[in-house]
């Protein structure tokens, strides 16, 4: 695995550790799908219902709103800087 995000990486390091008690890691995803069939569909569940995972990207998340900025420009060419609250992050994308 390449460590060529350390900068965003280490920017969790210095989040609050409240914000982000009881989440489950990208570690702990990838030990939970180990055993299970390379071929099972991924499955988003939301309150009512539930949607096939189309995409992964990395993203900053503000726990706090529960909204998110995507790494690098964002569609208007904006680049969001981090600040003390925001997390490192990546995305699972439900289908539309």
């Amino acid at each position: 695995m390449s460590d060529e995000n350390t900068y965003v990486r280490d920017q969790n390091a210095r989040v609050d550790p409240l914000l982000t008690m009881g989440t489950l890691t990208v570690g702990g995803l990838r030990e939970l799908l180990e055993d299970l069939p390379d071929d099972a569909v991924v499955v988003v569940g939301g309150d009512d219902d539930c949607v096939p995972l189309a995409d992964v990207q990395e993203c900053w998340y503000f726990p706090a709103s529960r909204q998110y900025a995507p790494l690098g420009r964002d569609a208007d060419g904006n680049v969001h800087e981090p600040g003390p609250r925001d997390l490192y992050a990546v995305l699972l994308q439900p289908a539309e």
